[in-house]
């Protein structure tokens, strides 16, 4: 594939040189998933998918020009260039547009399982079996797994442009999941558990097949609660959705653009002093960690908060010159037929020191949220949120009962400014993460 791809590259560098492009980029991938489903202690349905695609991004007259095709041919070469040089005479002049230089090396991380291949397709289903069998023995109030699997997949990616760039990288990734139902009797519940890492020795079955089993009953029999308010102990998994929100307001475009949460905020306070907020593409069996981001720059290490100052933005090549600093290596893609757009790598909120059960019992009177509702319509721009929320009410640093249909609104701002406890726990969901966090007196609303 590699020297199918020098060539094709070659004569596309050539061809778009000569219809005016002042600068070519061409992006190849070839991936290929495959997902076990199991079903009553059986297998329902297994899936093989691959795909492969190629790219190519072009600057002609400031403008950018984009097409892409499944097809290597030297006529579907020819339609992806003509696509991609009419595309940019309709796209926006930009003067800051570039593409970044030749790199000599990469920095190496771990990204790929070499023995993924040879695990056998009975070593995947036994895996996914013994969750489905540990999530139902897990508590007696279980009454059903709806549904539990196994899933991998993994990725090669090869870029070039016409500053001499190359690179090339490989990476994989497997996980387990089930669904578990459970019921006391007078109300029912469900519980998900998930692990998706890159190394297969790394997945373990009794983590995924408990967590699923804990979520569905811990909030059997959950009631409402007064209107009061309150101190807020957001578990990893919530703490990591609310992460995931403002994860745009650090995009350098957005910030260029007055779209960010965290606009003209650089060196300012943007949270308390317990919050600092990483971003790291070089992370060794993480998920999010690239050798190269889509346009070709190196992956890095990005500080964005420390100790609630905001010290960086994230950026690509065309943001960086605008804003007259570096790509941060954050321009990346999520297949062939996308551009690169500034997104994360291992974003995270950085553990403290405390345990989890430290914090819990700092609380006078407050709610443990395990789950929210309404994530998505948060405003990423003006930090305005409304969520629906469940969990376990603390008294006097204890759980004493479930509760659900609270909500909980205010602004993201604020929020981050009134995290007042970080515990040492923290806990990658795919690849972004938290640890607890502990907020003080939010309003609850209630009965």
């Amino acid at each position: 594939m590699e020297a199918g791809f020098k060539q094709f590259v070659q004569q596309g560098m050539i061809k778009a040189k000569k219809m005016g492009a002042t600068a070519v980029e061409f992006y190849l991938a070839k991936s290929k998933a495959q997902d076990i489903q199991i079903k009553n202690s059986a297998v329902e349905e297994t899936k093989l998918a691959e795909n492969r695609g190629v790219s190519v991004r072009l600057i002609k007259d400031n403008r950018l020009g984009f097409s892409f095709s499944s097809d290597f041919s030297a006529q579907a070469l020819d339609r992806m260039l003509h696509q991609a040089v009419t595309n940019a005479c309709f796209s926006d002049q930009n003067r800051f547009l570039a593409m970044p230089s030749k790199t000599d090396s990469y920095p190496q991380a771990a990204i790929y399982d070499e023995t993924l291949a040879k695990r056998s397709l009975s070593e995947k289903i036994d895996l996914a079996l013994t969750v489905e069998n540990i999530a139902q023995k897990a508590d007696k109030r279980i009454i059903q797994i709806e549904r539990s699997g196994y899933e991998d997949g993994e990725t090669e990616v090869w870029l070039a442009n016409s500053n001499g760039l190359y690179g090339y990288q490989k990476s994989s990734y497997c996980g387990l999941y089930a669904l578990a139902l459970a019921s006391d009797g007078n109300s029912h519940e469900s519980g998900y558990g998930m692990d998706i890492v890159v190394d297969f020795d790394q997945l373990s079955a009794k983590k995924v097949g408990e967590m699923a089993a804990l979520k569905a009953t811990r909030l059997l029999g959950a009631k409402n609660i007064k209107t009061q308010s309150a101190d807020l102990v957001l578990d990893p998994q919530v703490a990591t959705q609310i992460l995931n929100i403002i994860a745009s307001g650090f995009s350098g475009e957005n910030m260029l653009k007055g779209r960010s949460l965290f606009h003209e905020r650089l060196h300012q306070p943007v949270a308390s002093q317990w919050v600092t907020i990483i971003d790291d593409g070089t992370m060794d069996h993480h998920l999010g960690t690239i050798i190269f981001d889509g346009e070709g720059t190196a992956a890095q290490k990005t500080i964005l908060v420390e100790n609630g100052v905001l010290k960086n933005y994230l950026h690509n090549v065309t943001s960086a010159n605008e804003a007259h600093t570096h790509s941060t290596g954050n321009g990346l893609r999520g297949s062939y037929k996308g551009m690169p757009s500034i997104g994360v790598t291992n974003y995270y909120l950085a553990a403290g020191t405390v345990r989890t059960e430290t914090l819990i019992r700092q609380v006078k009177t407050g709610l443990y949220v395990t789950e929210i509702l309404g994530a998505h319509t948060a405003d990423g721009i003006s930090g305005d949120f409304s969520f629906g929320a469940s969990g376990l009410w603390i008294e006097n640093g204890h759980f004493v009962k479930p509760i659900r249909g609270a909500t909980i609104a205010g602004n993201l701002k604020d929020l981050l400014f009134k995290i007042d406890g970080v515990a040492d726990d923290l806990t990658f969901f795919g690849a972004s993460g938290a640890p607890t966090i502990k907020i003080a007196q939010m309003m609850i609303s209630g009965e």
